[in-house]
């Protein structure tokens, strides 16, 4: 699918933004290692210029991010830059925070949507929140954005102390009218990376994908969508990624091609969940943009390279004899070098795992037909439209 890619051309169509690395809260998952600010985040101006920089270009749409992005006090003037200049904004917030005031702001701002990070019922919630009252306060800023007519989604990261509870929160976020409910696995990254009990474990997909395919055909809302660390390749892909669009199965991480991230101090990688300083790797760091400006890091013609170019995909283990490996190039990026320590060796995929536990119902039987895979990298329609990407906040 690299080909594919390539014809579309690179460009940095959805980013994630780290407005601030403070946070009001210190969640056992947190990727981030979120708290304090760091040091020498952008000014103000920087902010705006780097708003400007993406709209030029040609990003489509931004996630502001944190840590918690309401304690950036720029956080709304960003937004307003961005959607002046036709670019769609949303925020992911942890809710604690958040007012009333902070609702009206929202609005005036034009964001497409608000996203609240909850995860499960109060009890799973505020367990990996590590602050009692973190539930209420989340579901408070959730009901009142609803109540104003503010769009709102959760975004959920599936633990094992979540995982038997997901149907019953699905139907209290459908009582309290959320639009759009993302799923995606807890990656033992950052936080999470100290509190492995809380990690699900790759035969655990063979209970969550169909579990998540199933609540999906319910259609209605709030409409699911599975991050990018769900998934691939089995009898259920079309389940969890149709959305009508031409290609409705994993096409591989767009790291670095369709996506890119930007850290609060600057510093740009082709997803902001690929781990960096706080988790003492830098080989996914980019450049700065205090050094370059956006098109400069962006263009650089080795950048990227464990995405863009084939002779950096060197796809290991089980990833390199997988009959999906063109097409897939090891999934999520994130989440192959948190579960396994390689970008190019992905043990969190259903594919893989079914076929590692010899469960052959699960998955399309090659001799008949290729089961989701119904749009090929020869078809020239695969180059037309492509599914949307959701980002892990």
């Amino acid at each position: 699918m690299l080909p594919v890619l390539q014809r579309l051309g690179y460009r940095p169509r959805f980013c994630v933004w780290e407005l601030t690395l403070r946070c009001d809260l210190r969640c056992l998952h947190c990727g981030s290692i979120a708290g304090h600010p760091r040091p020498n985040e952008l000014s103000r101006e920087e902010l705006l210029r780097v708003a400007g920089e993406l709209a030029d270009l040609g990003c489509e749409r931004v996630t502001l991010s944190g840590g918690e992005p309401t304690l950036r006090p720029e956080w709304d003037e960003v937004a307003r830059a961005l959607v002046g200049r036709k670019v769609g904004v949303n925020i992911i917030s942890n809710g604690w925070g958040w007012t009333h005031a902070t609702t009206e702001r929202a609005r005036a701002a034009g964001l497409s949507n608000v996203a609240f990070s909850v995860d499960g019922p109060e009890q799973s919630h505020d367990r990996v929140r590590g602050r009692p009252g973190s539930f209420a306060h989340v579901i408070s800023a959730l009901d009142d954005c609803v109540a104003s007519g503010v769009p709102v989604s959760v975004v959920t990261h599936v633990n094992a102390v979540n995982l038997p509870e997901l149907e019953a929160f699905y139907a209290d976020l459908q009582a309290r009218g959320v639009g759009a409910w993302q799923l995606q696995i807890g990656t033992p990254t950052g936080n999470l990376a100290k509190h492995r009990k809380l990690v699900i474990r790759p035969e655990d997909l063979l209970e969550l994908v169909p579990r998540i395919a199933e609540l999906r055909g319910r259609g209605g809302r709030p409409v699911i969508h599975v991050a990018d660390n769900i998934g691939y390749y089995g009898n259920y892909e079309r389940q969890l990624r149709d959305r009508g669009a031409a290609i409705c199965f994993w096409i591989g991480c767009r790291a670095g091609c369709q996506v890119i991230g930007i850290e609060s101090h600057g510093n740009v990688k082709g997803c902001l969940s690929l781990p960096s300083q706080q988790q003492d790797v830098d080989e996914f760091v980019e450049g700065n943009l205090r050094d370059a400006s956006l098109k400069a890091i962006w263009q650089r013609p080795d950048g990227f390279s464990y995405n863009r170019r084939a002779e950096g995909l060197k796809l290991e283990g089980f990833c390199a004899t997988c009959r999906f490996s063109d097409i897939c190039r090891g999934g999520c990026s994130c989440a192959a070098f948190g579960f396994s320590g390689s970008r190019f060796d992905n043990p969190m995929c259903f594919y893989r795992v079914a076929v590692e536990n010899e469960r052959w119902d699960l998955i399309p039987d090659p001799e008949r037909d290729q089961g989701p895979l119904d749009v090929t990298a020869d078809d020239p329609d695969a180059t037309v439209v492509l599914d949307d990407v959701h980002p892990i906040g």
